[in-house]
């Protein structure tokens, strides 16, 4: 449990210096594509004319921004965090850094998509639905995803121990 709090935690700091801290140049160009492809994405879900850019327009005064903090890329880091750190393969862990980038991607369109429809019908509507249902959605779907990894990892390193752990001492006679 300690070795997976510690890469857990170094992961965590690692995956954000290099690819969400503003003074990183990668960080820059990923970011950016993140946001312009969630904003695409998103532009197709809402009717035509609504979204310009980077902006959904609610009323002509009033509009939401998808921002670098809403292209997706902050709970993607804490999900490839959690499996780096986790014990499995590498190809399990390749793999579900793509799946995992694939379905995290998807629901925070989905997420977008819900808190426009929220705003649609007031204003007011913004923080409960972006800081409580939104997030907690986006946490929710870390967590399956985290959970799905772990229950379908390849569990041959810790087979190979329990069966060592478990021989009984070989007595030679002299």
């Amino acid at each position: 449990m300690k070795k997976f709090l510690l890469s857990y935690w170094t992961g965590i700091i690692l995956l954000f210096a290099l690819f969400y801290w503003e003074y990183s140049p990668i960080s820059a160009i990923i970011n950016n594509y993140q946001t312009n492809l969630t904003s695409l994405l998103t532009s197709y879900t809402l009717e035509e004319g609504m979204m310009e850019a980077h902006r959904i327009f609610i009323t002509e005064h009033y509009a939401l921004v998808i921002e670098k903090a809403c292209n997706g890329m902050v709970p993607y880091l804490f999900f490839i965090a959690s499996i780096l750190a986790f014990p499995s393969t590498i190809m399990h862990k390749i793999k579900w850094v793509i799946m995992g980038y694939l379905f995290i991607s998807a629901m925070n369109v989905f997420r977008i998509w819900f808190v426009t429809q929220f705003v649609l019908q007031s204003k007011n509507n913004f923080s409960l639905a972006h800081d409580y249902i939104g997030n907690g959605f986006l946490i929710l779907t870390g967590l399956i995803l985290f959970t799905s990894f772990i229950k379908t990892r390849n569990k041959t390193l810790s087979t190979k121990t329990e069966v060592l752990e478990v021989k009984q001492p070989i007595a030679i006679r002299v």
